[in-house]
């Protein structure tokens, strides 16, 4: 059994992965990142999630009390943007792109190129929208529940694609290449079950009812299988810009779903 350090390593790893937030040099240093670890610290995916969730959390309760509540929710969004160098935003917006290639291989290539054009922008510039719109409908305590949900059940997500999915890229230098491995059933079970706590909390503190978180399970549930299945028969299979995809999908599912308790 890997010892504790070993599992802070992974967590460290995937921070790095997954954010811009530094960690020192030193610290750095310790974790001794490599691509045997990258593989093996995706079950912290959500983890770092629900950190990235908290950091929204806390921002958008800071923000409500001196601006408007729409105001306060473009904020949040902005934040966590910042705090992981909008990598899943990009990838979002790169498979939106991809719908102007007319074949698999047009696609790949038009998801490696690092411009973003017109189907990404739209779609970017939506996804911000509703994610804002939805967080601008929510008391406190519900935007608080839904962030960090949204986060963790994103990367949760995404971590079951990349179990149920092949890796298609055959370039060794695309940053999601040591994930290429299929994670073990264990290894998603604890992703799985981490980026599903956030909720059940959630519905302990009554924050959100029983049914609602529910109705927000399935919900990620159905798209992921339904994703699933869409990019086994376009692509193949995942590529990392189709994991970012998945991820802000998935953020916005939760937040469309819990905002819903309030209509």
């Amino acid at each position: 059994m890997k010892t504790c350090a070993e599992q802070l390593r992974l967590f460290l790893v995937a921070w790095q992965f997954l954010t811009r937030i530094p960690l020192g040099e030193r610290v750095e240093q310790w974790v001794d990142w490599n691509p045997q670890r990258l593989r093996a610290s995706s079950r912290y995916f959500s983890l770092v999630g629900v950190v990235i969730g908290a950091l929204a959390a806390v921002t958008f309760t800071a923000a409500a009390q001196l601006f408007d509540i729409t105001i306060a929710a473009l904020i949040t969004v902005a934040i966590t943007a910042l705090a992981t160098g909008a990598f899943h935003e990009d990838g979002f917006a790169d498979y939106f792109d991809s719908f102007g290639g007319t074949d698999r291989v047009k696609a790949l290539a038009i998801m490696k190129d690092s411009r973003i054009g017109t189907f990404g922008a739209l779609a970017l510039g939506l996804l911000v929208l509703f994610k804002a719109a939805a967080l601008s409908q929510m008391s406190i305590h519900i935007a608080v529940a839904a962030l960090i949900a949204s986060h963790a059940l994103g990367r949760a997500g995404a971590c079951a694609l990349m179990r149920a999915l092949d890796y298609v890229r055959e370039d060794d230098s695309a940053k999601s290449k040591p994930l290429a491995e299929k994670m073990s059933a264990g290894e998603l079970f604890v992703a799985l079950c981490i980026g599903v706590m956030p909720l059940l909390f959630a519905v302990m503190s009554q924050w959100i009812s029983l049914l609602h978180a529910i109705v927000t399970l399935t919900a990620v549930a159905m798209f992921v299988m339904l994703f699933a299945r869409h990019l086994r028969v376009r692509l193949g299979g995942f590529t990392g810009d189709t994991l970012g995809a998945a991820e802000q999908a998935i953020e916005l599912i939760v937040l469309l779903a819990l905002a819903s308790r309030n209509t």
